[in-house]
């Protein structure tokens, strides 16, 4: 469960803090949490082109938002991608680098910092829009359905948007 969500600029890096209901460490995850798929999309100020579609979790975005970079993390994955190639089901193209992650469990805080240079080293990131997602993922986003199953979360029809949690659309000033 997401409980806040603090996002600043320094310069061309963007920081985005998440506090959480709890930090699970079950599976002895590398990136330091598990139980829990993150989600960023940034729509940088002054930029044309983006991408609507949330790959992979059945959804657009809201607010008319388009993303230029797409942050997802979860324990065992940290990767950042463009809207190139992108679609209902495809990443887009992969840009590095990547998030720097950091948990502090005791704080049940997941910190992302994403440097100018991951973010295309945009003039400014004053009027960037954000929004932050989560879900379950293995391989892929988990599976959705009308009834739960093994692997699988039940409650929606299949194609459902795949958002367990959710910020309202964010702008940086």
């Amino acid at each position: 469960d997401l409980r806040s969500v603090r996002a600043w600029r320094a310069g061309g890096a963007l920081q985005v803090e998440v506090d959480m209901a709890s930090i699970s460490r079950a599976w002895n995850p590398a990136q330091g949490f598990d139980h829990v798929a993150f989600t960023l999309f940034i729509e940088l100020p002054g930029q044309s082109g983006g991408a609507r579609m949330m790959p992979g979790q059945d959804a657009s975005l809201p607010e008319d938002m388009v993303w230029h970079r797409r942050l997802r993390v979860h324990g065992w994955s940290n990767a950042l991608f463009s809207p190139v190639g992108a679609d209902a089901r495809l990443e887009g193209t992969p840009v590095a680098p990547s998030a720097r992650v950091q948990v502090d469990a005791e704080q049940r805080r997941v910190r992302f910092t994403l440097d100018a240079d991951a973010l295309g080293r945009p003039a400014s990131l004053q009027g960037a829009r954000l929004y932050l997602s989560t879900w379950d993922y293995d391989g892929g986003f988990r599976a959705l359905g009308p009834e739960p199953q093994a692997w699988s979360f039940g409650g929606a029809a299949a194609g459902s948007p795949k958002v367990m949690d959710d910020t309202p659309v964010l702008t940086l000033r």
